[in-house]
């Protein structure tokens, strides 16, 4: 059974490359109802080496949400989006990619609860009511042996990654 497990593992490291990334760019400024806190991402892509076809998943600290809970009222700060990506690879060598990707996701617009008299984030610690909208965007990423390079952009952020392939 456990060579059957070790054969499996091996053969799929053979078929599959890896990359887990991490992200950030500058913020926007000037307006005052926009965060202004450098947009970061954490993301991992998953590229088939038999199609030509890649996954992943990515979260992010970018654009604006308003925050009316805690007893504050609209305040600004960063949003969170969650967001998969599906692409394809574009360029293919023994040791390098170069692969495109659609993002599509949701980011956090803004959270707003009745306010608690007892120090609570909301009325009788109760959960605040968040209002999502979609994320869109697109990555292009280098993979080159164990290192990859990219760029992110989106609707709301545009940001360079760098990150490991395994």
């Amino acid at each position: 059974m456990a060579l059957l497990a070790a054969a499996i593992l091996t053969d799929a490291n053979a078929i599959e490359e890896n990359n887990i990334y991490i992200g950030t760019g500058p913020a926007k400024t000037g307006i005052p109802t926009t965060s202004n806190k450098a947009p970061i991402t954490l993301g991992y892509i998953r590229q088939s080496k038999t199609t030509s076809t890649v996954w992943g998943i990515d979260i992010s600290g970018e654009g604006t949400l308003l925050d009316s809970t805690w007893g504050q009222n609209n305040a600004v700060k960063q949003a969170t989006s969650f967001n998969v990506l599906i692409g394809k690879n574009m360029r293919d060598s023994q040791i390098s990619r170069l692969d495109i990707a659609f993002v599509a996701g949701l980011k956090e617009k803004s959270k707003d609860c009745p306010a608690s008299y007892l120090g609570y984030q909301c009325y009788e610690d109760s959960a605040p009511n968040t209002t999502r909208e979609f994320n869109y965007g697109g990555i292009l990423s280098w993979s080159y042996q164990k290192l990859m390079v990219g760029v992110r952009a989106t609707g709301e952020s545009n940001q360079l990654l760098i990150g490991v392939r395994f």
